[in-house]
């Protein structure tokens, strides 16, 4: 993946989500319809704080290692009940800005790496990487490819509301 492609995959289903979210208007933002009784606005708080560990993870050369089941550490079903509850109580203004500052500084990100820094891996030859992905599938899963599978979650909200 090329950068320029990545960054207009980004840029093309992030405007797509954020044109959903305009449909769900501010009204409903914290209605909780979603699974497991989220809301958009809980939606919005999930991805800004994904794309905030991506971003540290990149900054800081350090790849994601969810513990194996059965074994002590944060998975990402632990760290989602935290972005979770964490974000319960933050207001609806704050949460659409920092999701604004997390996506600006993502694309800031992403504009500022290099094709062969996307391509590499994360603590390359730290041990323990082995399995990690590149850069670029790191930062998709945490923007274009998250975008989409929350767009899908709203849309089936909306299709039938």
């Amino acid at each position: 993946m090329t950068k320029s492609d990545l960054l207009a995959n980004i840029r093309r289903d992030r405007a797509q989500f954020d044109a959903l979210v305009a449909r769900v208007g501010e009204a409903r933002m914290t209605e909780p319809a979603l699974e497991d009784g989220w809301s958009v606005k809980d939606v919005l708080a999930h991805i800004s704080a994904w794309e905030k560990i991506c971003l540290a993870l990149v900054r800081n050369n350090r790849p994601f290692q969810a513990p194996p089941p059965g074994e002590s550490g944060p998975s990402t079903d632990v760290i989602n009940q935290k972005i979770y509850e964490e974000s319960r109580g933050k207001r609806l203004d704050d949460i659409v800005a920092e999701a604004r500052r997390s996506y600006a500084d993502l694309l800031a990100l992403v504009e500022g790496l290099s094709e062969d820094a996307l391509t590499a891996v994360l603590g390359a030859g730290q041990e323990g990487t082995g399995g990690s992905p590149p850069v670029w599938q790191l930062i998709s899963g945490n923007s274009d490819d998250h975008y989409r599978e929350h767009s899908a979650q709203i849309e089936r909200w909306l299709g039938g509301a």
